[in-house]
């Protein structure tokens, strides 16, 4: 499945959420690790990735976190979770990309799925 993203950055307080399923109703948040939080729908799917100090965790400027593209991968074992990020900015003519790609144990029961999503 392949999708449009939507993100929000509020560089005030270094957060990022990452929209994946606007259309779905909350079901429960869970804390993947220090900084990372996944708010679940109903059936348990991630809707919502949301960065907690999105510039340390990410490496990356708070400038350029408010003016990136962006892509997501989130695939989904039984076991494994992966978070793959990309980021994408100018930096005077130049283009640069960022990647962030992180992987957690399963432990929370999300269903197994894989989606790929992209701001462009």
């Amino acid at each position: 499945m392949k999708s449009k993203l939507d993100y929000v950055y509020d560089g005030e307080y270094d957060v990022m959420d990452i929209t994946i399923d606007e259309s779905s109703k909350y079901g429960k948040l869970i804390d993947i690790t220090d900084g990372i939080v996944f708010d679940l729908d109903k059936n348990g799917f991630p809707a919502v990735l949301e960065i907690i100090s999105a510039s340390r965790i990410l490496g990356i400027d708070k400038q350029n976190l408010r003016s990136s593209n962006i892509g997501l991968s989130i695939m989904i074992g039984d076991e494994l979770i992966c978070i793959e990020l990309k980021f994408t900015y100018f930096v005077f003519k130049y283009e640069k990309d960022v990647c962030f790609k992180q992987n957690f144990a399963n432990n929370y029961g999300i269903p197994a799925m894989e989606t790929i999503f992209s701001t462009a």
